[in-house]
């Protein structure tokens, strides 16, 4: 199976219904995210089949508390390797596109059979190798992030004309490179989401329909090409309808000096994430990165990104206490200890705990003088899609578990013949093949992967010279 071609096409945020906006007319299945379900971990958990813990990547941005750092996460804080990574090994052939933390290209370590293009987040639209930017520039062109300067009206016309542009590199590159893997996302579904959540109720599915239509087509041509082709969403999105203001919540519980805060209101963000960056971080989340300002040196407990969920805290003792304290709001679904949840060797750079809402709600770590407040707009939920077709699969697949976001680098590797790394944290699906082929017949293999435990070693060889380094 080592000649066959397997397509991943990714609808960032697309829940049942806009999957089916899209046109999606394969059997739709329940895909479950990372926790958070937030776009950095889950699509580099897609992309890795490991949790936040083991592949290092927790938000857009990275905490370091013992420096008082807030910064820009990006390809080389990916610990773990890629699925392309693992095809490099085989001599086989990738096509990543438009997939987060992929940037800048240094931070993936083999890719001499790999093209990549960069994602909306990063500071330039590029692609790798360098020598296929002249043939492809015309159509490298830049996402449509700050819809507020275009207005509502004008948004959809913009998403419209980017897509249109950037489809017919997606199509050169699908039907004339050789490749084995071909994994592109669509960002598109999440941004009308965020902007437009009346979508996700089924109205004014006008406003979406011009853009999907490109998309669905897209999808149609690469069916036909792929022996393999997985439709799969980083996560769901639902409406909300109030906004639950976590920092807040932990100041009214004194475990942030909130006057001296307030006083000296400086946005480290814009000091440590180069501005370019930030705007386009700043236009996806709907959120600004004020509250991230002198939090980190002053608190007790504190909440950065809140697309992530995570408090951070520099006094561990108080865990119990911040637990206590933000239960007792309604808004509140469950504050849970990161470790409880996820575990790997890159835990120490995680969030200490999680907050999860309620249905409905929003949380968010800006410092507005009230704890809640209502709103109408979409963000994410846990529940993603899946869906399969092509050669050996099933047309009526029924999970004994549902999929999640660990299971399809397993189950590409197992579907090309190829070792399994042992610390995968998800699982071969293989209720998705017909009974009697031979994805069904065959045995998933397991390895342990070698280049891990050496990065791993690395890793506590540079924290010992750290470490050493302030002690001298």
């Amino acid at each position: 199976m080592k000649g066959r071609k397997v397509v991943i096409i990714g609808l960032d945020g697309a829940n049942k219904t806009t999957a089916s906006l899209v046109g999606i007319n394969t059997e739709l299945h329940d895909f479950i995210s990372t926790i958070p379900p937030y776009t950095p971990p889950s699509w580099t958990s897609i992309l890795t089949g490991v949790n936040p813990a083991k592949h290092g990547i927790i938000g857009w941005q990275k905490v370091d508390l013992e420096d008082n750092k807030v910064g820009l996460a990006t390809s080389k804080d990916v610990k773990y390797p890629r699925l392309s990574e693992l095809l490099e090994k085989a001599n086989l052939k990738s096509i990543l596109i438009n997939l987060p933390m992929t940037y800048p290209f240094s931070g993936i370590k083999k890719k001499d059979n790999t093209i990549i293009v960069s994602d909306w987040a990063s500071p330039e639209q590029t692609i790798f190798p360098k020598k296929l930017e002249a043939e492809y520039k015309e159509y490298l062109v830049n996402p449509p992030h700050e819809w507020a300067r275009y207005g509502k009206k004008e948004y959809p016309k913009k998403v419209k004309e980017y897509t249109e542009t950037r489809i017919n590199l997606y199509y050169d590159l699908l039907e004339k490179e050789d490749w084995n893997l071909y994994f592109v996302v669509f960002s598109e579904t999440d941004w009308f989401s965020h902007i437009f959540p009346q979508i996700l109720e089924k109205k004014d599915t006008n406003i979406v329909t011009p853009t999907f239509r490109i998309i669905n087509e897209f999808i149609e041509t690469a069916k036909s090409l792929a022996d393999i082709l997985f439709i799969v969403s980083d996560h769901g999105f639902e409406v909300k309808s109030k906004i639950f203001y976590v920092n807040e919540a932990l100041a009214e519980n004194g475990l942030i000096e909130y006057s001296r805060i307030k006083s000296k209101l400086v946005n480290v963000a814009k000091k440590t994430i180069p501005k370019k960056i930030l705007d386009k971080i700043i236009a996806k989340t709907n959120a600004s990165a004020s509250a991230i300002s002198h939090v980190a040196q002053t608190a007790d407990a504190f909440m950065v990104e809140p697309g992530n969920w995570g408090i951070y805290l520099k006094n561990k003792n108080k865990i119990k206490d911040v637990k206590e304290a933000l239960k007792t709001y309604n808004e509140v679904s469950d504050v849970v200890e990161f470790s409880k949840i996820h575990n790997g060797f890159y835990l120490e750079r995680m969030p200490d705990l999680f907050v999860i809402p309620e249905r409905g709600i929003e949380v968010s770590h800006e410092l507005k003088g009230k704890i809640t407040e209502k709103t109408y707009r979409g963000d994410h939920e846990i529940h993603g899609v899946f869906s399969a077709y092509g050669y050996n699969i099933s047309e009526n697949i029924e999970f004994k578990q549902l999929p999640r976001v660990y299971d399809i680098v397993p189950t590409v590797l197992h579907i090309l013949g190829l070792p399994i790394p042992k610390d995968t944290d998800g699982r071969v699906l293989m209720e998705i093949f017909e009974e009697n082929s031979e994805f069904a017949q065959r045995k998933p293999r397991y390895v342990d992967l070698s280049y891990y435990e050496i990065m791993k070693e690395s890793e506590k060889l540079k924290k010992a010279i750290r470490d050493l380094k302030k002690k001298l």
